[in-house]
């Protein structure tokens, strides 16, 4: 990932101007399917990936995937699939008739022979990052489609992309598809309630971004109080598993020493073995801030908490693609007082927020029956 705006223009610009003329002149071939990410082997992605194996596509089509981490994933791979570095994801996309991102992508103008599609990974709920809007120029040649997930994001989505209206298609997130498909088996011990949290990243050396000041990992809570934010836990036989932002710096957390409460960095989470997504489908609750996580929640229809410790700091470095005050169906935790209260509720099956997360979810999600992924390949015109 290059995080220098400068470069990245100057790359569009020039390098990847170049590479744009000559995919004019290559041949395209329909059976290749090229899946790129240049932060690793997962979420929509992956998701699609699994869906491509598991339907059997791979005895029809040639699948790439051109991730960050190929090297680990190159053995034992089914027929027709291969694992190359992101950057010789450019060679593969000369050739492909099928593409898809999401996460980042190669700013190579498409033909009318390919269906290039950026998935994302998220439903926009926070502002724009700088380090995306200054570098996406000219985005209408880059996408056949970009998704949305209900009518309302059009707009925003072709903002956040700078692309045309006509470039902007509803479909949800592939991901979501596990919450419509039998539940994992995983081993999460023996609680009362399991309650996911999942707070959005503050400040990321390799984004080089930071958007607010707060220093802790959790909200009102202070290394010193988690012992005892853990005994409570423990004393209500509930298990907090805290999924920490894959950008969010933690190299000076100790954070393996508690039995109810659980902090996974994004490495400890992979090497875990559990999918993200089906683990959130064996949750009780969640609890986030401005993460677009919790639109996805919202299909499972179980409350979620909100933690507000650094809005208006939020607001004004990141800021919000939608009213923050309107985008919440759920508790409002200000103070960790509230925290253990909204745990408290969870405990005794205590929700008054069923009629607004049914309202938001209507609003954000279109698609409510598992078929993301199918209806990504109707899409690309894959059969």
């Amino acid at each position: 990932m290059i995080k220098n705006v400068f470069l990245k223009n100057l790359l569009i610009g020039s390098v990847f101007k170049a590479v744009s003329g000559v995919n004019k002149i290559v041949p395209k071939d329909d059976y290749k399917i090229l899946l790129y990410s240049d932060l690793g082997f997962r979420d929509n992605v992956k998701y699609l990936y699994d869906y491509l194996i598991n339907n059997h596509y791979n005895d029809k089509y040639k699948v790439i995937c051109a991730v960050k981490g190929y090297e680990s994933l190159q053995e034992n791979v089914p027929q027709n699939v291969s694992f190359i570095r992101p950057t010789q994801g450019v060679l593969a996309y000369l050739r492909s008739a099928h593409v898809f991102y999401c996460f980042g992508k190669l700013p190579i103008s498409a033909t009318a022979k390919q269906k290039v599609i950026q998935m994302w990974h998220g439903t926009s709920f926070k502002g724009f990052a700088v380090n995306q809007t200054q570098t996406s120029a000219n985005a209408n040649s880059f996408y056949t489609y970009v998704y949305a997930s209900a009518p309302f994001f059009k707009p925003i989505v072709a903002k956040k992309f700078n692309v045309s209206p006509e470039r902007v298609t509803i479909c949800g997130h592939p991901r979501t598809d596990v919450f419509y498909q039998p539940k994992a088996k995983y081993d999460l011990g023996n609680y009362k309630k399991i309650i996911m949290w999942m707070p959005t990243f503050r400040q990321s050396k390799r984004l080089g971004q930071q958007d607010t000041s707060q220093q802790t990992i959790l909200p009102f809570l202070k290394d010193e109080d988690l012992d005892a934010f853990n005994a409570f836990l423990e004393h209500q036989q509930v298990k907090v598993i805290v999924k920490l932002h894959p950008m969010q710096d933690v190299s000076n957390i100790k954070h393996d020493q508690w039995r109810n409460l659980i902090l996974m960095t994004n490495a400890e989470f992979e090497n875990s073995g559990m999918d993200l997504y089906c683990l959130l489908n064996l949750t009780d609750a969640l609890i986030t801030d401005y993460s677009s996580v919790f639109y996805d929640y919202l299909l499972l229809n179980r409350q979620i908490g909100f933690t507000e410790s650094d809005v208006d700091e939020y607001k004004k470095h990141r800021g919000f693609a939608v009213d923050p005050e309107k985008f919440r169906p759920g508790m409002r935790i200000r103070s960790e007082k509230d925290l253990k209260q909204f745990i408290l509720n969870i405990v005794a099956d205590d929700d008054e927020y069923e009629e607004q997360r049914q309202q938001i979810n209507n609003l954000a999600n279109q698609i409510q029956d598992g078929t993301n992924c199918a209806v990504s390949l109707k899409l690309s015109e894959i059969n």
